[in-house]
């Protein structure tokens, strides 16, 4: 009978610490979840060409693609922000065309198949207008004299030579011949 009533009397003591003990898991995961952060931030590449009859200045064709920002223009743009490692300290205000047709890749370095020199933007220019948003815009000119030819890609570059490649574009055949010139403006916007 001893047992019965100690049974008795333990059983509300037990269910009690059982509710303690959900009570006590249930209050410890809710204060140690993390609130949940969406972050929005892009880095997004637009690529505009533009055909010129360089005699009468005339617009002959436009063509307009998106592009890739690879991943050594990240680590590029990320080193010099930060003042650390790689070639960080210079400029991304160089623009070389191609013939490669191969779609851009993540990995790639270089384009595929180059065309014509790079040719620098010394003042490339930048907007800021949208809080959060800026928006910097390389421009350069190719003259069909030297770069004649089906131009199918187009990247942009920290240097006349080697450098990093930030992003790259492949796109249907810009042709430009003796009598053109080409204009090739890379914007590249930071949201």
């Amino acid at each position: 009978m001893t047992n019965i009533k100690y049974a008795l009397f333990a059983l509300p003591l037990v269910a009690v610490l059982l509710g303690m003990s959900a009570f006590s898991t249930s209050f410890q995961s809710e204060l140690s979840e993390t609130p949940s952060l969406v972050d929005a931030s892009q880095i997004t590449g637009h690529v505009i060409l533009q055909v010129f009859d360089t005699e009468t200045g005339m617009l002959k064709y436009t063509i307009e693609n998106h592009n890739l920002v690879v991943d050594v223009g990240l680590d590029e743009m990320s080193q010099a922000t930060f003042g650390v490692g790689g070639a960080g300290s210079t400029f991304f205000d160089f623009i070389e065309i191609g013939t490669g047709t191969t779609a851009p890749t993540a990995v790639d370095t270089t384009i595929e198949t180059s065309a014509c020199a790079r040719i620098q933007d010394a003042s490339p220019d930048s907007n800021s207008g949208t809080s959060g948003e800026t928006s910097t815009s390389v421009i350069s000119s190719f003259d069909g004299a030297t770069c004649a030819g089906a131009i199918t890609e187009a990247g942009i570059f920290n240097g006349i030579a080697g450098g990093q490649m930030f992003a790259r574009s492949t796109f249907g055949s810009v042709t430009i011949s003796a009598g053109d010139t080409l204009n090739v403006n890379y914007t590249i916007t930071v949201t």
